[in-house]
This record gives structure tokens, C-alpha cells and sequence, in this order.
């Protein structure tokens, strides 16, 4: 039989006082998991997905939009695995309620759907050209908070809402340019905000009369 551990003085030396310091340190280390953990999820959600509002303007105002992003160098080789900031302007120049929705690139036009109504939102943008324009995303708000047309692809089926319909990538080609998008929404829905941005963080607000 192996003899309990005793101290100097030949008593017995119980649980605790052998895990005291482990004890102490216990708490500090549920602090630090629990601090990796939710700096791992913070780094999983902060970029996806507009949260950081960046700046906020009336119809017909320009809004700048900045915020950096890693460049995989799709369309611009040089600066893949690069990271870059993306600078624009954005001015929100109409809202208006269309009555059909235009031909897609695709063939023939798309009927509105059933139940909705489709909101022409046209955008004139000023950047350097060669910036990315990939993810872009125009969305009306609601007044209730409820996000139309989240998807950065637009109801004609354009994955590219920020560049010209005859763009060839997904980068700016001049320093100015207009675009025109189509936004489904409910037929009650009272629509306060167009925003803007390209998945996240960051994104503008454009305030609606």
C-alpha cells in the first residue's frame, strides 16, 4: 500500500493544498479560452456582412466609402494576396417604383414576381480605376429593419451591380460611371435607406425622403 504524501512535518497533504497552484490558475485560463474562442468568432463574422456603418447622406449626396480587403488578384495579379483599400464614392441619384423589370444580359425580359414590387435604384460611382468592385451589394431598408436585394446578385441575374453591364471583370474601368439596379420588395414595405458596400464590414447609408 503506498503511503499518502505527507509535508515536513510528517501530516498528511490534502487535495487542495497539492492543486492550490493549479487552482489559481484555473480561472485564468477559462478567461483566455473563452477570449480565443470569441476572437475566433469575431474574425468568422466581423467581415461578413455590412456592420460598421462608414458614412450617411441624403438622395443626391455622395457617400465615401473605405475599408480594406484582401485582394486575391483575380482581375489585378499584382496585388494578389495583397491587402488593399478600396476608396469610392457613391451617390444614390433615384429610387423609383418600375413597372417591368428590362431584359437580362441572358435573353428575354423577367416578369416582376407575384406579391412584389421592383424599385429601380440608380447609382453614380467615382474611383480609381482598377478598384474592385466584386460583392457589391445595393439594398433598400425598411422601416421595420427587413433588408431587400442583400444578395450581390440582382434580380436580372448581374453578379456585378456596381460596374457598367458591359464590364469585363470585376474592376473599375474609368474614373466615373452610372449604374442602374433592380430591387424586389413587399408591396406594404415602407422603404427608408438604400446601403451600399462589398459584403462587409463596412457599408454607407443613404437616407430616403
Amino acid at each position: 500500500m503506498i503511503p499518502p504524501r505527507t509535508t515536513e512535518g510528517g501530516r498528511p497533504k490534502g487535495w487542495w493544498r497539492r492543486n492550490a497552484v493549479w487552482l489559481v490558475l484555473l480561472p485564468v485560463a477559462i478567461v483566455a479560452a473563452a477570449g480565443a474562442s470569441s476572437f475566433r468568432v469575431w474574425a468568422y463574422w466581423w467581415p461578413v456582412g455590412l456592420h460598421h456603418e462608414v458614412d450617411r447622406v441624403a438622395v443626391g449626396e455622395p457617400a465615401h466609402l473605405a475599408g480594406e480587403y484582401l485582394d486575391l488578384g483575380y482581375d489585378v495579379p499584382e496585388r494578389a494576396n495583397t491587402t488593399v483599400l478600396r476608396e469610392i464614392d457613391a451617390t444614390v441619384t433615384s429610387v423609383e417604383q418600375a413597372d417591368a423589370l428590362p431584359a437580362s444580359s441572358y435573353g428575354d425580359p423577367i416578369p416582376i414576381p407575384e406579391g412584389s414590387i421592383a424599385y429601380e435604384v440608380q447609382v453614380h460611382f467615382a474611383a480609381e480605376p482598377k478598384t474592385d468592385l466584386s460583392l457589391c451589394q445595393i439594398m433598400l431598408v425598411a422601416e421595420d429593419g427587413t433588408r431587400y436585394g442583400e444578395s450581390p446578385k440582382d434580380v436580372l441575374g448581374s453578379s456585378n451591380r456596381c460596374s457598367m453591364p458591359d464590364a469585363e471583370g470585376f474592376v473599375s474601368e474609368q474614373p466615373e460611371w452610372d449604374v442602374t439596379s433592380f430591387v424586389l420588395a413587399d408591396p406594404g414595405a415602407e422603404l427608408t435607406q438604400v446601403r451600399l458596400g462589398f459584403g462587409g464590414p463596412e457599408y454607407v447609408t443613404v437616407e430616403l425622403p
